[in-house]
């Protein structure tokens, strides 16, 4: 679902995205990223992008400067970069775009819960330019409809 705020000085363009789970085809996780890609790439360069991703499905980890030297990490994060991470970071590189909840302290970063299992999957990004405009970005950690997910702001 894409929305945009159009204000006096630029668009905002808000997309909000759910990510095929890692057990998905790679057919199928291609295809969603194919399409977020072209519609990201059609928003001007002038207006700003915030891809408010409630479950990008893919684990980032705690490092963040990317093979090219491009910085879209800010150095905080949950474990380990899993394959399905590395799509997140190729489409951020590719874009311009900052993951803003990297880019704080890390308390409140565990945004899903299994079980046992405890990780970071949902993810705000806006480009990097923009980057700075974001006060924070983190988990609200109380329970809501969704058991496995904690809200995102």
């Amino acid at each position: 679902m894409k929305v945009v705020v159009v204000t006096e000085e630029r668009r905002l363009h808000f997309f909000k995205a759910y990510v095929p789970q890692t057990s998905c085809s790679e057919e199928v996780k291609g295809e969603f990223w194919a399409l977020l890609h072209e519609k990201t790439a059609e928003i001007p360069s002038e207006e700003m992008v915030v891809v408010v991703a409630s479950d990008l499905n893919g684990h980032v980890g705690v490092f963040g400067v990317s093979q090219d030297g491009f910085k879209c990490h800010g150095g905080f994060g949950c474990g380990m970069r899993n394959e399905d991470g590395e799509r997140i970071f190729e489409y951020a590189r590719s874009h311009n775009l900052a993951i803003t909840n990297t880019m704080f302290h890390p308390s409140h970063l565990i945004s899903f819960y299994s079980g046992n299992t405890r990780s970071q999957i949902d993810y705000v990004l806006v480009r990097r330019r923009d980057a700075k405009l974001v006060g924070d970005a983190k988990i609200v950690p109380y329970e809501t409809v969704v058991k496995q997910h904690g809200p995102l702001i």
